[in-house]
């Protein structure tokens, strides 16, 4: 089909040639007959010379009119006429001055017009990126993007377009199509294996954000060996494909971080209003309990008394942990950090835990010079309070809970060590993540919620330390944290 459209092209210009090549001769005929000079008739055969440079593609057709119109004046009004003989070398010089500018005049008119065909396709193509640029800034989401980019590929390269745009979080891709046939745009939904048949028989190739392939553009496979020109411009479009996708991406992680911390700003608030409602009702029931427990002698209520108190505290110190967890998330935890000696703090904080805990055996080894540590006392002891409970819960009553204190040079550390149950190897490296519950069952039947080494971890960072957690070879678990002596 291309070839005999050539073939149709050709025989056209051919015919405008000759055509304008017979219209000059005839004219050239008449004006010689009515008594003008040569010179009008050279001006003539120059004139058709340009016109045909005009109207045909190439500098071929020019040149070829340029001998014709030679050989026609030398012909038809030179000396002797009807031959090709030449008398008079006068009209030697005149014939090759006729086709050299005849021949420089077709070239020029035919550089001209090829670069005004140039300028007009540059204008061209950048009025059709600047409608991609258009259609896509108005664009809003990755699926629209999608629709609109290969419907823009399909206008501009004159082929069916596809684009695969990739969900890697759903293991899915979305099929958008431009049928050229219909011209109508196809969306399909299929899984990730599925994409490779479609994309198969294709040219294919990623557009990256960020390093990450967010959507394939496939286009047939003739377009493989594209010209440089319609390469660039298929480079361009790309690139402003690319653009739009980058920008919708962002624009929808930038909402979904939004979202994120609209929905922990609630969940804070939320946690914060029910743990002041709960406290006030919590500390009345503890407070009874204490009470009743000096006043009965019947051991059996004794023995109900004093499960309403130990449940009442462990619902007590879980709000207090939610109450302090809102304020480390909204940054209004203070720290009022002063030298405090670390005796103290590791003494107050085992005879509270151990409140809770009568019946376990809490020992603590400490330096015997004297340390003091710049840190916030009430926090740091929150902080072993926890460590200690969460020794509790994992040990025995036959089993011993040591707190140890060390200096190392301008670190002082503290462990809360335990020879129970351990630590699941696979669960250490999440222990101080919020709301992580370790898979291994308690030995206390009251299971937290994942607060309490968060906590610790995020008082430790804003005193400057660091808290790990390991397995003993002995058996059991070792926390540790430390702080630095100097600030």
């Amino acid at each position: 089909m291309d070839r005999k459209l050539m073939v149709k092209r050709v025989i056209l210009q051919l015919v405008i040639m000759l055509y304008l090549h017979i219209s000059s001769m005839l004219l050239s005929m008449l004006i010689q007959h009515l008594g003008f000079s040569e010179v009008c008739i050279v001006v003539i055969y120059l004139l058709s010379v340009l016109i045909t440079s005009r109207y045909t593609q190439g500098y071929t057709y020019g040149i070829i009119a340029s001998f014709f119109s030679m050989l026609s004046f030398n012909f038809f009004f030179t000396g002797p006429r009807y031959t090709f003989k030449v008398d008079d070398t006068n009209y030697l010089f005149t014939l090759m001055i006729m086709l050299m500018a005849s021949i420089f005049t077709s070239a020029l008119t035919s550089k001209l017009i090829r670069s005004k065909e140039l300028a007009n396709e540059k204008e061209k193509l950048a009025q059709l990126l600047y409608q991609i640029t258009s259609m896509l800034a108005k664009t809003g989401g990755v699926a629209e993007v999608a629709k609109v980019s290969v419907q823009c590929l399909s206008n501009l390269l004159h082929c069916e377009a596809t684009l695969v745009v990739i969900n890697s979080k759903l293991n899915k891709a979305q099929i958008v199509t431009s049928k050229m046939e219909k011209r109508v745009i196809e969306a399909t939904d299929v899984n990730m294996d599925g994409m490779k048949e479609i994309t198969a028989d294709q040219y294919t190739f990623p557009i990256k954000v960020h390093d990450k392939i967010v959507c394939f553009v496939c286009l047939p496979k003739e377009f493989k060996n594209l010209s440089s020109d319609k390469k660039i411009l298929l480079d361009s479009a790309i690139m402003q494909i690319t653009i739009a996708m980058e920008r919708e991406l962002l624009t929808s992680e930038k909402e979904a971080a939004k979202g994120e911390t609209e929905r922990e700003r609630l969940k804070s608030h939320l946690l914060r209003v029910i743990s002041h409602d709960i406290r006030t009702p919590l500390t009345g029931i503890t407070g009874a309990a204490e009470i009743l427990l000096h006043h009965l002698n019947n051991d059996e209520e004794i023995k109900l008394v004093e499960g309403i108190y130990e449940d009442s505290c462990w619902l007590t110190r879980l709000v207090e942990n939610i109450l302090s967890l809102t304020r480390i998330q909204e940054g209004r935890l203070t720290v009022n950090i002063q030298q405090e000696a670390v005796e103290e703090i590791v003494a107050e904080a085992i005879y509270r835990a151990a409140k809770y805990a009568p019946h376990h055996n809490i020992s603590s080894t400490v330096p015997d010079e004297v340390l003091f540590v710049p840190m916030d006392g009430k926090l740091i002891e929150q902080v072993l309070i926890n460590l200690i409970e969460n020794a509790i819960k994992h040990t025995s009553t036959a089993n011993e809970i040591a707190v140890l204190v060390q200096r190392d040079d301008d670190k002082v550390w503290f462990s809360v060590s335990d020879n129970g149950t351990g630590l699941n190897e696979a669960d250490i490296p999440k222990l101080f993540d919020m709301f992580f519950v370790a898979n291994s069952s308690p030995l206390d039947s009251k299971r937290g919620i994942g607060l309490g080494l968060a906590i610790c971890k995020a008082i430790v960072t804003f005193h400057g330390g660091e808290i790990f957690a390991e397995n003993n070879r002995a058996g059991g678990s070792t926390f540790r944290f430390y702080l630095n002596m100097k600030d």
